[in-house]
């Protein structure tokens, strides 16, 4: 009798085993299928901003340290290597008065009034009329950062821009304090025609959306022909080099931060030109950057007390000034002959536990 219920018993926990696991599996699958369409979908956005020719006009918004700022913009896009725009036309600009001291905002907001006061018109048009090289949207690292670090989501769309149907991929932040990532693509071919960028706050910080675009290959070819003379790009200014070229640049061996916000990696280390003791360390977390400049510049170094419009606070017995532009965190400091440069679009309460970071590692040396 012991041995018959055992063996009902046993079978019908083999039965409710079985069918748990296989539940588990169907869930697994439908998660996981989902998740890898996401994902797919934003490799598609990325393969069409590296292959995908075009030529169009697209009005751009973004808050800045002075405000915020509207223009009209040119952009011509031929694989692989053209991909820059130009100001055709400046909508308008709001400055900024957002910070912690008023008075100072205000002489700084009056202060770079007369700078630009004091530049011609025909300075602003040589600006205006100038091409600028634009850097092609998520490399591999970034999107395997953005599939660590944000939650994708593809929706369809009724909305056409430019006359074309488009679809939207919504990225949004695992973390507090991240931005959400509106792209509306072309269902065509996966261009993007609109992009914004949503705050934590839910404030729009930047945008982006093509009035008029061509994806034909004759237009497109007629308009880079016509164009090809007068796009002369500038030197970049900055150059991809390795930790130990850094180390060679620096005389020193380059700082990087024991603490960084979760998700967050290095994405890349540059040399500037002109600066032969400086360079530029940028962090990601696949959307949301942040930078560190190191210098060991003695000028830099004699210049570190010029910093009127500034807190000062203190940090493990070192003295870090610390400001911020609108909705930029800027944080400056001096340790081991090295004068370092933190700023971001970052809440001041984590990238000051950066700087505490590079602070404590400076001391140990």
């Amino acid at each position: 009798m012991r041995i018959h219920k055992y063996l009902i018993c046993h079978k019908n926990f083999r039965f409710t085993l079985s069918l748990l696991c296989s539940s588990a599996l169907i869930f697994l699958l439908c998660v996981s299928s989902t998740l890898f369409a996401d994902t797919d979908t934003l490799k598609r956005i990325a393969e069409a901003e590296r292959e995908v020719n075009y030529v169009g006009v697209r009005l751009k918004t973004f808050i800045w340290s002075r405000g915020t700022r509207t223009f009209e913009e040119l952009v011509i896009h031929k694989s692989p290597d053209v991909f820059c725009g130009k100001e055709i036309s400046a909508v308008g600009e709001r400055k900024s008065f957002e910070g912690s001291r008023d008075d100072e905002n205000r002489r700084d907001n009056r202060r770079r009034d007369r700078d630009e006061h004091r530049r011609n018109s025909r300075d602003r048009g040589r600006e205006q009329s100038r091409w600028r090289q634009h850097r092609n949207l998520f490399s591999e690292k970034e999107i395997a950062l953005i599939a660590q670090n944000y939650n994708l989501e593809k929706s369809s769309s009724t909305e056409k821009i430019a006359n074309y149907e488009t679809d939207i991929l919504t990225i949004t932040p695992k973390f507090a304090n991240r931005p959400t990532k509106r792209i509306f693509f072309a269902r065509e071919n996966g261009a993007i025609l609109r992009s914004e960028e949503i705050d934590a706050e839910g404030v729009l910080r930047a945008m982006f959306v093509y009035t008029r675009i061509s994806f034909d290959p004759e237009t497109v070819e007629r308009k880079w022909h016509a164009f090809q003379k007068e796009i002369k790009l500038e030197p970049q200014r900055s150059h991809s080099i390795s930790l130990a070229e850094g180390e060679k640049i620096l005389k020193i061996k380059p700082i990087q931060p024991k603490y960084l916000p979760p998700g967050f990696q290095l994405r890349d280390v540059h040399g500037i030109k002109g600066r032969n003791q400086t360079i530029h360390l940028i962090y990601t977390d696949g959307l949301l950057d942040f930078s560190i400049f190191e210098t060991t510049d003695k000028g830099a170094l004699r210049d570190s007390g010029r910093h009127r419009e500034s807190d000062t606070i203190e940090i493990g017995g070192t003295r870090v000034h610390k400001h911020r532009r609108g909705p930029t965190h800027a944080f400056s400091w001096s340790s081991q002959q090295i004068r370092f440069f933190l700023f971001g679009v970052m809440p001041a309460s984590e990238m000051q536990k950066v700087v505490e970071s590079i602070i404590h590692i400076a001391k140990e040396k």
